[in-house]
């Protein structure tokens, strides 16, 4: 092995194609991809969830979510969480993608490095990749800021006089008129980081190769750039298309193979299973690849360009093969990529087999999951009244969810926003209105005429219809008012005695720990979208997520620690079907008569024709042509 002298840098007549550099390049830009793939299931993930959590104990909190999200990151103790973690993850990125760097560019100086030395000499620089990196994302911060503060200006100003659930559904000409500022802003924003990251592309082998500090290195990238600003976006815009288009192409080839082999297989519960495994390995495998010739042909990119526009530099311990091996080494080559396609087979094989048997085994061969309708069946009906509560019981629906709040007046009414501007076109105030003017407003004809009529019912209405017929699943919501809900409700419940008929759940954590003191006995959910650390820590018997954080893991998980899983708003039956395979034990759907036909259809299939389907939902060969809830809370 020959080490070039400490100051010189290898030299060539001609600097080799790109096509060349790749051929030199790829073993090891491969193998450095791997490595910052299993560093970053290894490592990254679960060190950036640590600091979160972390971050997220210094609260008080085990867990954090919805709004409570929100005010943490707010804070000065969020503030520093959301800056420490920036400053990990993008240390983490510029280290994989200096090493790439550095392997491209010793095949760019007609030499080679190996991926040990490459990360020694990545590791020599570390103090000013991490402070290019501290100085990227401060900027990148101070970019984004006053875009983001003007985001929230326009939500703040136009979309909350009323209830947010009136803007999403009504969408009156206010709503596109901050959907329309919005857009711009956003367009706006992601404009000028694309123009800066433009300007900043360099700066990384300029600190590599140059040894430059960072903020020379973040002056020269921007001076190297100014003459070539349309040349150096059209390539990274192709690399983008090329990027798409092959994710495109990769996962229609998937879809085909799946088409072929799985028929195939026939009624073999062995050989589906087998099959399934295999489409869903090679999914991943082209996910890899994909993402591998991304970043590979990135740093090439970026290494070409650097060096055609005039970037100089060296690497002090690159090897130069002698002259007559310049073009291409075979053997070695060879032997590399036989060892490649020797272990990457083996590894497919056993990884085939164990997700085979994974597979076979998460099939339930019978289903325990119930279904709650949705404020009522209220896609047929006006949502928490006492049509969509008697159309729930005609559905088949083993639960009907309905939202109390109270009001002015001290009554516990069954409604879900904070005013009537949605549901009865009316600018009222729950909080701040009676029962009797509240009555008086017509909540049904907006959904149809039929149900012209209908009115806010109270929770003593809605239990009377339920009693013995249907059970009750009870969402507390709190809209400034309502400091003893939770004793109300209760009180409301067992003077009709349907202890052993009623669950209840909130947003509010305080608010549903606080009924638990109450009643110790009865079921009680906390009801989440988003989620900030262990969800199953929570004192509660039951997790109301949405179908984003429905995880087969976290489902397991809550079974483990003796909580049920319900999952909202689940409208679509191939949703429905995978949720049911994950376990979960309630879905709370819009169309509770759909979730009763997916029940009884899965309930006459085996366990190979169930494998079939969840398959093609998973490749999306089975479509639905259903809605799919987009309310922001069940």
């Amino acid at each position: 092995m020959t080490t070039m002298p400490q100051n010189e840098a290898p030299t060539s007549p001609e600097t080799p194609s790109t096509l060349e550099v790749v051929r030199r390049s790829w073993s090891t830009l491969l193998a450095a991809d791997l490595v910052a793939k299993a560093v970053g299931f290894l490592l990254v993930t679960p060190a950036t969830a640590l600091l979160l959590r972390f971050f997220a104990d210094r609260s008080g909190s085990p867990v954090l979510a919805d709004a409570d999200i929100l005010f943490f990151f707010l804070s000065p103790t969020g503030a520093v969480a959301l800056l420490f973690i920036g400053v990990f993850t993008f240390c983490v990125l510029f280290v994989e993608h200096a090493v790439m760097l550095t392997v491209a560019y010793a095949a760019a100086q007609h030499g080679t490095i190996s991926l040990l030395t490459a990360y020694r000499f990545v590791a020599a620089r570390s103090v000013g990749i991490f402070r290019l990196a501290v100085s990227l994302l401060l900027r990148t911060i101070v970019i984004a800021l006053p875009f983001l503060a003007a985001a929230a200006i326009t939500y703040l100003t136009l979309l909350t006089r009323f209830d947010i659930n009136y803007y999403l559904s009504i969408r009156p000409p206010v709503f596109w008129g901050a959907a329309g500022l919005l857009g711009l802003i956003l367009t706006a924003l992601v404009t000028v980081l694309a123009v800066s990251l433009l300007h900043w592309i360099f700066a990384l082998p300029f600190l590599l190769f140059q040894h430059t500090s960072s903020r020379a290195a973040i002056t020269k990238s921007a001076d190297l750039i100014k003459a070539q600003r349309l040349r150096v976006a059209g390539w990274l815009i192709a690399w983008t298309v090329g990027l798409l288009g092959s994710s495109v192409v990769a996962t229609g080839l998937i879809g085909v193979v799946g088409r072929l082999l799985i028929p195939s297989a026939g009624e073999s519960l062995t050989l589906v299973a087998l099959a399934v495994g295999l489409v869903v390995l090679l999914s991943g495998a082209a996910n890899l690849a994909v993402s591998f010739v991304a970043a590979a042909l990135l740093s090439v990119l970026v290494v070409h360009l650097y060096t055609k526009l005039g970037g100089s530099g060296h690497i002090t311990v690159l090897t130069v093969p002698p002259r007559a091996e310049v073009g291409w080494q075979r053997r070695p080559q060879q032997r590399k990529l036989r060892r490649i396609i020797i272990w990457g087979s083996t590894c497919v094989i056993v990884s085939t087999v164990i997700v085979a048997l994974l597979t076979v085994t998460s099939i339930p061969t019978e289903d325990a999951t119930q279904i709650t309708a949705h404020r009522g069946s209220s896609a047929k009906a006006p949502e928490n009244t006492l049509a969509s509560v008697q159309q729930a019981i005609a559905d088949g629906a083993d639960w009907v969810e309905i939202d109390v709040q109270e009001i002015a007046d001290g009554t516990v009414i069954v409604f879900h926003d904070g005013d009537l501007k949605r549901l009865g076109r009316e600018q009222l105030r729950t909080r701040e209105s009676t029962y009797a003017e509240l009555s008086e407003i017509d909540i049904g004809i907006w959904l149809s005429p039929a149900f012209s009529g209908q009115r806010i019912p109270t929770l003593e209405q809605v239990l009377e219809a339920c009693r013995d017929r249907i059970r009750v699943n009870i969402e507390l919501k709190y809209y400034g008012s309502g400091g003893d809900l939770e004793q109300k409700v209760i009180d409301i419940v067992e003077r009709y005695g349907m202890e052993s008929q009623v669950i209840l759940m909130s947003l509010e954590r305080s608010r549903i720990l606080n009924a638990k003191a109450l009643r110790p006995d009865w079921k009680m959910g906390f009801l989440t979208a988003v989620t900030l650390g262990d969800l199953t820590k929570i004192d509660v018997d039951f997790l109301a997520v949405n179908t984003r954080l429905a995880t087969r893991s976290l489902i397991w998980s809550a079974h483990r620690k003796g909580k049920e899983v319900h999952v909202w708003t689940v409208n679509d039956p191939v949703q429905m079907w995978a949720l049911i395979s994950r376990g979960a034990d309630n879905l709370i759907t819009d169309l509770p008569e759909l979730g009763r036909s997916v029940l009884i259809e899965r309930s006459g299939m085996s366990v190979v024709e169930r494998l079939l389907v969840e398959f093609g939902s998973w490749s999306g060969l089975i479509t639905s042509t259903a809605q799919v809830s987009d309310e922001s809370d069940a």
